[in-house]
């Protein structure tokens, strides 16, 4: 029997899917351990183009451009810091920085020169290093969907954020009204049930449920590329062909690059529409402690 295959979907009460039964802690981190410390290079890239870089740091500069308009103060921590591009921009930008994630195997390849800011271990080992401190923006990017419990983590990172700070959650925009009009029409199977790399499976109305439910008030909620939209095209549909897949990823590079660099708040103005309509592959939010 696979991983997979021991897991059924069940729907919380505020309407997100969960992956159950949950696995253990030891279950869990035996998982990450093998995936990333037996076999660390199978989660990264070896070289990213040009387009994929100038990519990364426009993220972070949508990011950066958030926290201007709600006047954040300027210190970052990135927990699952990856391979530390977002860190990176956030150098550029002159943040006081930290950081964390399982392994420095990313973070060593592509950006060592941030080594000083990172601590190697799982978020609720690392945040035990930052008690007693308080962060502009915590960057939780593809965080929230793998662990065990998501309001726990959104507990535990309410110290480290004073009144005028921010969270950002980024999720997939998975199980949306999107995806199932995509499933209806054949264009795709569920592929997004994943456990148990994914645990918890948020789209844009249940976030938002679940972020109040937390005691934290939204400042935006945004979206990024609609890449599924592929998917309705036989010619481009990367789930029936999955060579297509890499030409759909650089299309949503190419995109996304030229709408931000058009006019940045014309384009956080555009995500925040995308999300009011649930279209969008994943789902960025800003929030604040109530």
């Amino acid at each position: 029997m696979s991983d997979q295959a021991k897991f059924t979907e069940q729907r919380h009460a505020l309407g997100f899917i969960e992956a159950m039964p949950k696995p253990s802690e030891a279950q869990l981190q035996a998982h990450y351990n093998a995936k990333y410390y037996q076999v660390p290079e199978g989660s990264y890239h070896s070289t990213y183009t040009e387009q994929e870089l100038q990519y990364f740091h426009n993220i972070a500069s949508v990011a950066h451009q958030v926290a201007k308009q709600n006047n954040l103060p300027r210190s970052l921590l990135d927990l699952g810091c990856g391979e530390g591009f977002f860190v990176n921009a956030f150098e550029t930008f002159g943040w006081e920085l930290a950081c964390c994630d399982y392994s420095d195997f990313g973070i060593s390849k592509h950006n060592p020169h941030l080594l000083p800011y990172f601590q190697q271990g799982s978020i609720e080992q690392s945040l035990t290093n930052y008690k007693g401190r308080t962060f502009g923006l915590i960057n939780l990017q593809n965080v929230l969907e793998h662990v065990l419990d998501p309001f726990q983590t959104m507990a535990i990172l309410k110290p480290l954020l004073s009144a005028n700070s921010a969270l950002r959650i980024k999720v997939p925009n998975d199980y949306s009204d999107f995806q199932l009009a995509l499933q209806q029409q054949g264009y795709t199977d569920n592929t997004w049930f994943a456990p148990p790399e994914h645990l918890s499976y948020f789209n844009h109305e249940n976030l938002i449920s679940f972020i109040s439910a937390c005691g934290y008030r939204l400042l935006s909620l945004q979206t990024n590329f609609p890449i599924e939209v592929f998917l309705t095209n036989s010619h481009s549909n990367y789930w029936q062909d999955r060579s297509l897949g890499k030409q759909a990823h650089f299309s949503r590079i190419f995109c996304e690059n030229f709408l931000i660099g058009k006019n940045i708040d014309n384009y956080i103005r555009y995500a925040e529409a995308s999300a009011a309509l649930g279209f969008g592959r994943e789902l960025i939010a800003y929030v604040t402690p109530e």
